[in-house]
């Protein structure tokens, strides 16, 4: 038996049905779009790579403004040592 890996349905496994339940659910699968990167966001990764910061937690909040806007900005946590 195998899981579907579009809608995690149960069927059985045969050489022409490895990864899909069904035809429908693998042309689905073929049809979900993927995110994809603007032309403007690769340049400006490439300019993030090139360039050095100061810290870790500064390159990962200009690589999260570049690829998820929508999130919230990154918090670091800083555990007091115990020494």
């Amino acid at each position: 038996m195998g899981l579907c890996q579009h809608c995690g349905a149960s069927f059985p496994k045969t050489r022409k049905t490895r990864k899909y339940c069904t035809n429908r659910c693998k042309t689905n699968a073929c049809l979900d779009k993927k995110p994809r990167l603007r032309a403007a966001d690769v340049e400006a990764l490439q300019h993030v790579l090139s360039a050095e910061f100061a810290s870790v937690e500064a390159m990962r909040e200009r690589l999260r403004v570049i690829l998820a806007p929508e999130m919230a900005p990154i918090h670091t946590v800083v555990v007091p040592r115990m020494d």
